[in-house]
């Protein structure tokens, strides 16, 4: 089913997706030495919101994918939203999986689900 979107006080749909229920994962010690990846994102899920205690890199991608020093960058405490891709049937093109490593400090990434 799909969610019907929240309005402004115009009337006009504002385009966010809920937190998916049972959806929140946690990497809680991710260090600078070696990359951490998520479980497999529930089927469907089409964005994931990613909150970092320290800097970290990353990477999306299938369930080998693996972050490093020439990965992205979430800076900390920002939360960040991130598309997994539009076609859930496609392996290519849809994500299942997130990988992090940590830029120097240990920390923690959280990750939430949004349908």
């Amino acid at each position: 089913m799909a969610a019907k979107q929240p309005r402004d006080s115009g009337g006009s749909p504002i385009p966010v997706l809920r937190f998916r229920s049972g959806g929140a994962q946690a990497l809680s010690s991710v260090t600078s030495s070696t990359a951490q990846r998520t479980s497999t994102f529930t089927s469907g899920t089409q964005v994931i919101t990613v909150t970092a205690s320290t800097a970290m890199y990353f990477a999306t991608g299938d369930s080998s994918v693996t972050a490093s020093s020439s990965s992205h960058y979430l800076e900390s405490g920002i939360p960040m939203d991130m598309a997994l891709g539009m076609d859930i049937s496609s392996t290519t093109d849809y994500h299942t999986h997130a990988s992090f490593i940590a830029v120097s400090s240990t920390g923690a990434v959280y990750i939430s689900e949004r349908e």
